[in-house]
């Protein structure tokens, strides 16, 4: 049975990195497209830090606090129907009303103070600065309504086991906004991007909206907010969204004293996010999205030891790959931030500075990924106050961090650095905490040997990213977005896919058996 369970969340882990890979690939030429028309310049700060406004409280109301609220809710209760759907369908109802009720809101009062609000959370000094950032907000917050939209109807999938449409969907986004910008951006500027997203977020709630409706969900809105299951949504929410508001204010924190550096720093800090994110949400994010419903149903069967096998081969899966990841990433960041990014107004030094403030979020990628996948451990638990209480421990840690590192003159760099030690210091914490609330059964032995060998695997690979750096060119990458740099970053990442996989195909790594392996 547990060898089922296992084979299947690899399988369907497989399909959503694939969807992933290419939803990723399509983010970071949508970067490339606001570097090569807008630069490292004021437009480009504007640009990016207007966006992760809306982009934080997508943690709120989308696919952060809110689907981990709901998911744990639409799984047990689709587990307990068996095939009915009529309970499934009025909570549905419930959350459709409400996510509009949300949205609307936002919309209107982001309309009415968006000056303030962007005088507030930004150090933005000039007059056009604030009100180019305060007119592209609205529409980035129309978008925001539409996304969160989407991402209700990919929960509902996810819990109902499908989870291709919900993958696939946003890389229609990513095109609407790529194209948008190449096409719109002589007449529209700035609004080219806010054009984008709108289309975008819109295509995408109404593809995954189209796949609900085979499973016999209709767009029925219901504002008696009295049913049971809504009320278990809203109090798993309270908790959650006070968890994921911490770490916005972190990330708010880092953007705003990013603001308050050097022209371009902003744009720095967010093409750095963009490419780490590109391996981080690949791997974690499929293996977090297929394992997360299923340790809801583990814990409501009360199944400690299937729980403690999810939980023991998330984190082994999840080690798998981002393993390998960091340590390619580590070492090629400049070479890979300069052949995806530096063309038109985006310049060597531009490459650089980005690359430093890769370095060390890819340096913990790995401790980021397990702890937030203990966080997700918490929810499908209902352990709520645990994952409060370390998230905002883990914010001060941040912010500290940051204060510190930048008091001691990192620059742009100490905003990586606080990162990557609040969540390794995090990650431990709540691994202590989770194993004395007892609620899974877990082989320790068993999952340290494993990861041990993972470590081991991966020595290879670390050999030959030394020798890169021995006997390589340093400067072969300076020229920037060019064919043969290209040809040469391509041949790069193929070695070190090439001799990763060689080397779980040698030693037998578990989630390639499980992936590889047929069902009986």
């Amino acid at each position: 049975m547990e060898n089922k369970v296992t084979q299947k969340v690899a399988k369907n882990s497989v399909l959503i990195m694939s969807c992933t890979f290419l939803s990723r690939l399509l983010g970071i030429i949508k970067a490339r497209a606001i570097a090569t028309i807008f630069g490292a310049t004021g437009v480009a700060d504007i640009i990016n830090f207007t966006f992760n406004i809306p982009n934080n409280f997508r943690k709120l109301f989308a696919e952060g606090a809110m689907s981990s609220a709901y998911i744990p809710v639409f799984t047990a209760v689709i587990t307990q129907e068996h095939g009915d759907i009529r309970t499934s369908k009025k909570l549905l109802a419930n959350m459709q009303a409400f996510q509009l009720s949300i949205s609307l809101f936002l919309i209107v009062v982001t309309w009415l103070f968006r000056e303030p609000l962007i005088l507030f959370l930004s150090d933005f000094s000039s007059p056009s600065q604030v009100h180019l950032s305060s007119q592209l907000l609205v529409y980035f917050m129309i978008f925001l309504g539409a996304i969160s939209l989407a991402a209700l109807y990919g929960g509902v999938l996810h819990s109902h086991g499908s989870f291709f449409t919900a993958s696939a969907a946003p890389l229609l986004f990513s095109i609407s906004v790529i194209c948008s910008i190449y096409l719109t951006h002589k007449k529209l500027g700035a609004f080219s991007m806010a054009l984008g997203v709108v289309v975008g977020g819109g295509v995408q709630a109404f593809v995954t909206w189209l796949r609900l409706r085979t499973f016999g969900y209709r767009l029925t809105l219901s504002w008696n907010f009295s049913n049971p299951d809504f009320k278990r949504v809203m109090r798993s929410w309270a908790p959650v969204t006070l968890t994921a508001l911490s770490a916005i204010v972190a990330q708010q924190v880092a953007f705003f004293f990013a603001s308050s550096l050097s022209e371009g720093s902003v744009t720095a800090f967010t093409n750095a996010i963009i490419i780490w994110q590109a391996p981080y949400g690949i791997f974690y994010a499929a293996i977090a999205t297929v394992f997360f419903p299923a340790m809801v149903v583990a814990y409501y069967r009360r199944e400690k030891k299937e729980l403690g096998t999810l939980v023991s081969q998330g984190l082994t899966y999840i080690a798998t790959f981002l393993i390998p990841a960091a340590v390619t990433l580590v070492i090629l960041r400049n070479e890979t931030t300069a052949v995806l990014l530096q063309s038109g107004r985006f310049t060597l030094a531009n490459s650089q500075e980005t690359g430093a403030i890769l370095f060390y979020f890819a340096l913990g990628m790995p401790v980021v990924a397990w702890y937030s996948f203990l966080q997700r451990v918490c929810f499908s638990t209902g352990n709520y106050k645990t994952a409060l209480g370390l998230g905002i421990f883990v914010t001060f840690v941040d912010i500290g961090c940051m204060w510190g590192a930048l008091s001691l003159g990192f620059g742009s760099q100490a905003l990586s650095i606080a990162n990557t030690i609040a969540f390794s210091v995090g990650a431990l914490i709540l691994w202590i905490v989770l194993l004395r609330t007892k609620q899974f059964t877990i082989e320790h032995r068993q999952l340290f040997r494993k990861m041990g060998k993972l470590l081991l695997v991966n020595i290879p690979l670390a050999v030959l990213a030394l020798l890169y750096v021995r006997y390589s060119d340093p400067t072969w990458w300076h020229s920037g977005s060019t064919i043969r740099n290209a040809a040469i970053l391509a041949a790069l990442y193929s070695a070190a896919v090439g001799i990763t996989l060689v080397s779980y195909k040698i030693f037998g790594v578990d989630f390639i058996q499980a992936f590889l392996q047929k069902e009986r």
